[in-house]
């Protein structure tokens, strides 16, 4: 079976499943799931690293920043493929950890903003620079404050952003958010939705899979609870990145207002750029 079948068939089964997956994941019974991507019409997006791991083992970052980029449509100019894309960073930078903003941000403009700086993955083969007329920064954002992980995955759902997380504890990861649950009643958010590049690892015909993990707020951070058998990673970097903005004529038909009210009741988060990040993910 090839991929773009094997997609089509593994995405009819999450949604025929998902109201079982729902009552399984999250221990609330008004539990309600919030989705900023469409499963029913679009495949799972689950860049996976290589069975022998000896050329990506390091670049989860990439993984996640392949996905996010064609789920924005940003990477459509290369491929609609999401491992596809991956390939091309595996091409063009080296084997180490490193942030999915250093890789939209290459993806743009060619540049590496850590070109130099071996603790992080570099830029070996000449690449990117697909939008060069395009300014970076006016897509992306970034909630760097760990208490409030949640509520910026929350709002750049809403707003139409592809997400990306930074996870910590036993060293540092990334992987792909697509939706969270909450509870209908308080308010409280309860679970996330990802997909991951190592949870098939050294599997030759990886699925591309949808994954729910709980929640808990502890010590004013967000941990993922049996995370690989454990609850001490915490969700510590938040990185989103929105699609091209449509053109005059489509967004009048989309109808003033609307936008406003969406963010009704929202905290708007800003990306402050001088914030260090922790350490790069691998």
């Amino acid at each position: 079976m090839n991929k773009a079948l094997m997609k089509k068939h593994l995405t009819s089964i999450v949604i025929l499943f998902f109201s079982v997956a729902l009552a399984a994941g999250s221990a609330y019974a008004t539990a309600t799931s919030y989705f900023g991507y469409d499963f029913s019409t679009n495949p799972i997006l689950d860049a996976e690293k290589s069975p022998n791991n000896t050329e990506d083992d390091l670049m989860c970052w990439a993984a996640a920043a392949a996905n996010v980029l064609v789920w924005t449509g940003w990477g459509d100019i290369y491929s609609t493929d999401e491992d596809s894309i991956f390939g091309y960073f595996k091409d063009h930078w080296t084997n180490q950890g490193g942030l999915m903003e250093y890789g939209w941000n290459w993806w743009f403009d060619g540049i590496n903003p850590k070109q130099g700086d071996l603790d992080w993955s570099q830029e070996d083969v000449e690449g990117g620079n697909f939008y060069p007329d395009e300014v970076f920064n006016d897509y992306y954002e970034r909630t760097w404050q760990d208490d409030l992980a949640m509520s910026a995955i929350d709002e750049y759902l809403h707003d139409g952003y592809g997400v990306a997380l930074g996870v910590y504890g036993l060293g540092g990861h990334a992987i792909t958010a697509w939706g969270y649950d909450y509870d209908d009643t308080t308010g409280d958010y309860l679970g996330i939705w990802v997909t991951d590049s190592d949870d098939d690892k050294f599997n030759p015909t990886p699925e591309d899979e949808l994954k729910y993990y709980d929640v808990l707020y502890s010590s004013s951070q967000w941990y993922l609870q049996g995370f690989y058998g454990s609850n001490s990673w915490y969700i510590g970097e938040v990185q989103a990145l929105t699609g091209p903005v449509p053109e005059p004529s489509t967004i009048l038909l989309v109808g003033f207002g609307l936008i406003g009210l969406a963010r009704v009741g929202r905290m708007k988060f800003k990306k402050d750029l001088s914030v260090l990040h922790r350490s790069s993910l691998k």
